[in-house]
């Protein structure tokens, strides 16, 4: 009767002992395959660093200097390569997870201004206008994002 009771005991202890490390490789498997869980910085350099959202924020920057010289607002090839840029933006955009847009952007204006793409008196436009990307790409976060720029 003992060495039953021992048998079933350990058979008991070896059950339990196979599905607790069943679980614990089905739970490590799980995270190291979600994608979900990539950094914010990792998903931005797969995105390639947002490159046309920071070609975007440029020609936009430009359009507006050009309007506040000659009066106007760009010609149409501008309107049209704006217009290109901003699809090409919102579709890297949608790539990130939601959490990692606004980073995204913040990242993308900043390397603009360190490259000195944008400069002095746009710096405000500059940061208003990424703020707005999300809104005009009909993508979350909708309300846009709230930079808390530095430099004003």
């Amino acid at each position: 009767m003992a060495n039953k009771l021992i048998l079933l005991l350990s058979t008991f202890a070896l059950f339990l002992l196979v599905a607790n490390s069943s679980i614990y490789r089905t739970t490590i498997f799980i995270d190291e395959e979600n994608p979900s869980q990539q950094s914010c910085e990792q998903q931005i350099q797969q995105q390639q660093q947002l490159r046309q959202c920071q070609m975007h924020l440029r020609q936009q920057v430009r359009d507006r200097q050009q309007e506040g010289e000659d009066g106007l607002w760009g010609s149409s090839l501008g309107d049209n390569q704006q217009q290109q840029y901003l699809r090409q933006c919102c579709q890297q955009l949608q790539q990130l997870d939601n959490r990692c847009r606004c980073p995204g952007l913040e990242q993308a204006l900043r390397s603009q201004l360190q490259q000195g793409q944008i400069q002095g008196g746009m710096l405000r436009q500059a940061y208003e206008s990424a703020s707005q990307i999300p809104r005009k790409c009909n993508i979350s976060p909708r309300q846009g994002c709230d930079f808390s720029s530095p430099y004003f």
